[in-house]
């Protein structure tokens, strides 16, 4: 009975010493708790603040927008059973998405006017609008032949301009650039490019109709277009004088290489361009996307992916390139 009670005693005295020493424990942690609660309390007391007051509305700076539109391939068919589900394309859904972009472009511009003095929008048109012939595999892939791809593209672009002017007090110049599916020969007539290319006669016509007061076309002789904006030399162009194979780095290599080479013959402070069905905005540069999106050419040659878009941005007069954003479609189109 003694030993039971002894060992009863012991595990007491055990439990016992574990218990203080965990209190004490829990005490040194309530005591360090303490010291960082009264700490914290201190900082939030020095902590100062000011007063930021609103800008005036009246004080908005001039900026010239640009909405950039090429690489529509509007009657180029893209079945999404060869992309792995990831796009699709017809001549329903360019129209679609055609009119989302002119839909949005005038959103923008009303949104940026808050900001800006806004008057003039640069209606870039960079070409390849259409697929054309220009390889075997495009002969059983559009839905239209050439000369009907082009009466379509007219009409989309043509009803684009019109809403504008219907629903904006905006001021347009409208460069154009042909590219290189457009054309009428089996290769790029470098001469000739222009007189060879379908998109000159669609700008023709759209110059017909809409060139006046409001609208003033920019149809170059040869492959860039420059235009002075606010003093600053913008080179537009349809890209595929830009030679890219891959490889790492990307399209920014070849490009800049590019530009260096033109600006020793004519100096430009901004290049654009498309082509490539990518969007890019650099510094030196902006590349647009794509009307028509991911295709089955895309994923061979082993392109990311991006979604279908077109670009938008700002020339502020004093800070240069600004607001820089595509335009990217909404998933029902």
């Amino acid at each position: 009975m003694s030993l039971k009670r002894d060992i009863k005693l012991r595990n007491a005295q055990l439990k016992l010493r574990d218990t203080r020493k965990n209190y004490r424990q829990l005490m040194d942690e309530h005591k360090g708790l303490l010291r960082e609660h009264d700490a914290l309390m201190q900082i939030r007391k020095s902590v100062k603040t000011h007063k930021i007051k609103r800008g005036r509305k009246g004080k908005r700076t001039r900026a010239v927008a640009f909405a950039i539109a090429s690489d529509w391939h509007v009657e180029e068919q893209v079945r999404p059973n060869t992309i792995n589900g990831i796009n699709k394309y017809n001549l329903e859904i360019a129209k679609a998405r055609a009119d989302y972009f002119f839909e949005r472009v005038v959103r923008m511009v009303e949104k940026e006017q808050q900001d800006a003095q806004i008057e003039t929008l640069v209606l870039a048109l960079l070409g390849d609008f259409m697929s054309g012939n220009i390889h075997q595999e495009l002969l059983e892939n559009c839905l239209l032949r050439p000369i009907e791809a082009a009466i379509f593209a007219e009409e989309l672009l043509a009803s684009g301009i019109q809403f504008i002017l219907d629903n904006t007090k905006l001021n347009l110049v409208v460069p154009c650039c042909v590219g290189n599916h457009t054309r009428i020969t089996q290769k790029v007539h470098y001469s000739t490019e222009l007189g060879n290319s379908l998109e000159l006669m669609i700008y023709s016509h759209l110059r017909d109709r809409f060139g006046g007061d409001r609208v003033n076309f920019i149809i170059g002789t040869g492959y860039h277009v420059y235009m002075d904006v606010y003093g600053k030399v913008v080179r537009l162009h349809h890209g595929h004088a830009v030679r890219y194979g891959g490889g790492i780095g990307g399209l920014t290599i070849p490009l800049n290489k590019a530009i260096h080479q033109w600006n020793l013959t004519k100096h430009a402070d901004l290049d654009i361009q498309g082509h490539y069905h990518q969007s890019m905005f650099m510094r030196r540069f902006v590349v647009n996307g794509s009307l028509i999106g991911y295709n089955a050419f895309a994923l061979r040659i082993k392109a990311e992916y991006e979604p279908p878009s077109q670009s938008f941005f700002l020339m502020d007069e004093k800070r240069g390139k600004t607001v820089q954003t595509p335009i990217i479609m909404n998933g029902h189109h």
